[in-house]
Formats: structure tokens, sequence, C-alpha cells
């Protein structure tokens, strides 16, 4: 650690030595191998750093000195004095224009006549539907199914499946991974509280 120190502290180089310089942008010393002896950084990658941090320094300099051009508002209204009034009348007119222009009567009854449609069919946002479904079938209301009537076609066999318990929690750990169905417990008992409040 000393000797880093020194190193650091340019102690340890021959101080007659002119090629022996301070780098502009890591603050390392290097040994300046160009032939005029006319280098300020020690690599490629800190010329450009050091590019890069100057013209910004530029941008934001010229950001500050250059002098922010007021609006015609800035320019000829005196909003700050107790009376405040305008100092040309012509801007003042091109001014309040932008605010003060009415709706023409046609396009007023438009409108209102837009807003009347509107209330008629319950407003622009469609209201929230809620399914009233608790997980018991046998609450629910039956569900009918009408079957298009088409000559010639009989309905196929309906074949019922039924496994137990066991069958299907291996069933489960084959298909799945054990985070994955944690995951899905977790999610479905968080869906059974936030139905019940």
């Amino acid at each position: 650690m000393p000797v880093i120190k020194q190193i650091m502290d340019g102690e340890l180089h021959d101080a007659k030595d002119k090629r022996i310089k301070r780098c502009d942008y890591c603050s390392y010393f290097y040994r300046d191998q160009t032939r005029p002896n006319n280098s300020r950084t020690c690599s490629r990658e800190c010329k450009i750093n050091r590019d890069t941090l100057n013209r910004a320094k530029k941008r934001a300099d010229a950001a500050l000195l250059k002098p922010k051009k007021k609006s015609k508002r800035e320019t000829y209204y005196l909003y700050w004095l107790e009376y405040p009034f305008w100092l040309n009348e012509y801007e003042m007119l091109k001014q309040a224009w932008k605010y003060e222009a009415p709706y023409s009567p046609s396009k007023v009854i438009q409108i209102d006549a837009a807003k009347q449609r509107g209330e008629l069919i319950g407003g622009k946002r469609k209201p929230n539907r809620v399914v009233p479904y608790n997980g018991d079938e046998a609450e629910q209301p039956k569900v009918f199914v009408k079957y298009v009537k088409i000559s010639d076609r009989k309905s196929g066999e309906v074949t019922i499946s039924h496994m137990e318990p066991n069958e299907l929690s291996e069933y489960y750990s084959r298909k799945y991974t054990k985070r994955h169905l944690q995951l899905e417990r977790r999610r479905s008992i968080e869906f059974r509280c936030s139905r019940k409040v």
C-alpha cells in the first residue's frame, strides 16, 4: 500500500523525465510515446471520454449563458403590478382570442346532443359485469345447450373419465414442478379470499 500511494502521488518516477505525465481524464501517470510529446491522455479510451466530457460541459455552459427568448406575453403584459395591463393592444387581442373564443351555436348543440346520447346508452364506459360464481355447481343456474338441427347427424358418444384424488396428485406432480404447484395453490387461495371480501 505505501508503494502504491507513492506511485499515485508521483514520487517514484524520475522528475526530470518530461515524458512522464498525468492523464487529464483518469489522473494516472503515464509515459508519453508520441514524437512531439504533446498527448494529454494515457489511452484512446481516455481521450474519447475526455472529449465527450468537454462537449457536455460546452453544451451546459451554452445552455446557461444563452438568454431565453421572451414570449410576446412576457414582453407586453405587466402581470406583476397591482392592476396588470398590456403595453400593446394588438398583442392583447392576439392573446385574448386563444382562451375567450366561444363555440358556434351549432357546435354547442352538437356537443349537447352527444352528451344526451351517451347518457341514454349508459355512458361511454362499459359497466362492470360480475359473474356470480363461488365454485359450487349446485348453486349455479343450469346451462342449456341448444344444438343446431342438422339432418342425418347424430351426437357422438360421451366418455366420462374419473380419477381418484391420489391419482390426480400423481398426475400433477409428473406434469408440473413442485414450485409451479405451490404458486397455483397460493393463487387459488388468494382468489378465494378476494372473492369472499
